[in-house]
C-alpha cells in the first residue's frame, strides 16, 4: 500500500466514524422511521451518502426499528443478545479491577490492577462482544482485537460506562 492509499484509508475511516456518530446522534434526539428520512438528516448535517452506505451503517451499528408512541416506527440502537449480557460477576470484578480503558485503531487497552488482567480477561471471554476477535492478557493490561475502529470505540464507550 502507497502512503497516499494509506492517508486516504485513513481519511474513509475518519469520515465513516464521525457519520457513524451523527447517525446514532440523530436517532436518539428524533425518531427517524426510514432509510430516506435518514439520508436526508445526514446530507442536512453535511454528509454525502447512498443508499448502500445508509444500509451498511445501519447493519454494522445495529440498529433495528422499534414501534414508538402511536405504532410509528423508528430506529433506534438494539438492545444486547442475552449472550453479550453481562453478569454481575463481570460488573463487580470489572469495577474493582480496571483503572483505565483506551482505544487505538482497531486494538482496545484495558489497564487493571497487577494481577487482575487475567480474570478480567476471561471474564470478558465468556460474553462473547459483538466485533470482538480476540483478547490477550498480561498482568495488569488486556489487549482486545476488534474487527474493526468502529468497533473498538463503541467497545470502549461500554466499557468506560460500567
Amino acid at each position: 500500500m502507497t502512503e497516499n492509499e494509506i492517508q486516504q484509508n485513513k481519511e474513509n475511516n475518519n469520515v465513516k466514524l464521525t457519520r457513524r456518530e451523527a447517525i446514532l446522534k440523530l436517532i436518539a434526539s428524533e425518531n427517524i422511521a426510514t432509510q430516506n428520512e435518514l439520508s436526508r438528516r445526514l446530507e442536512d448535517e453535511g454528509f454525502a451518502v447512498t443508499q448502500a452506505t445508509i444500509s451498511r451503517d445501519i447493519r454494522e451499528l445495529r440498529l433495528v426499528k422499534t414501534a414508538g408512541p402511536g405504532g410509528v416506527y423508528h430506529y433506534q440502537v438494539s438492545k444486547p443478545q442475552e449472550k453479550y449480557h453481562a453478569s454481575h460477576k463481570f460488573y463487580s470484578l470489572y469495577r474493582d479491577s480496571v483503572t483505565s480503558v483506551d482505544y487505538a485503531q482497531n486494538l482496545v487497552v484495558i489497564h487493571c490492577y497487577t494481577g487482575m488482567a487475567q480474570a478480567v480477561c476471561a471474564t470478558m471471554d465468556g460474553l462473547e462482544w459483538p466485533g470482538v476477535l480476540g483478547t490477550i492478557a498480561g498482568d495488569d493490561t488486556v489487549l482486545v482485537i476488534t474487527r474493526d475502529e468502529v468497533c473498538a470505540g463503541e467497545l470502549t464507550q461500554t466499557l468506560r460506562a460500567i
